[in-house]
């Protein structure tokens, strides 16, 4: 949504996430992420969803190296749950890691 976060909002940039001031996680308010609500009516499995995403974040990119497919169109769709038009075409290889 490039609304919300800008014209390179479809390119991978985890600096995003990171503040300049501190350097520690940067606070996005909760709007942004309208699958959860916001106010006092916010989704109760919130906080153990984006734990669990992280988690499985953290063991996917220790783990594997994760490329686009070549030629594959992303695309968004918008709706209540956002998803990609051509889904996400990826190749996803086991990394070697020396011991």
């Amino acid at each position: 949504m490039r609304a919300v976060w800008g014209e390179d909002a479809s390119e991978f940039k985890p600096e995003r996430w990171i503040s300049e001031r501190n350097g520690g996680l940067k606070h996005e308010p909760s709007f942004k992420f309208f699958v959860f609500n916001s106010g006092p009516r916010n989704c109760l499995g919130k906080n153990l969803s984006f734990l669990q995403m992280k988690t499985v974040a953290v063991e996917i990119i220790q783990n594997y190296d994760i490329t686009i497919a070549e030629g594959h169109k992303i695309e968004q769709v918008p709706s209540m749950v956002l998803h990609m038009k051509h889904g996400l075409k990826v190749i996803v290889s086991k990394r070697c890691l020396a011991s």
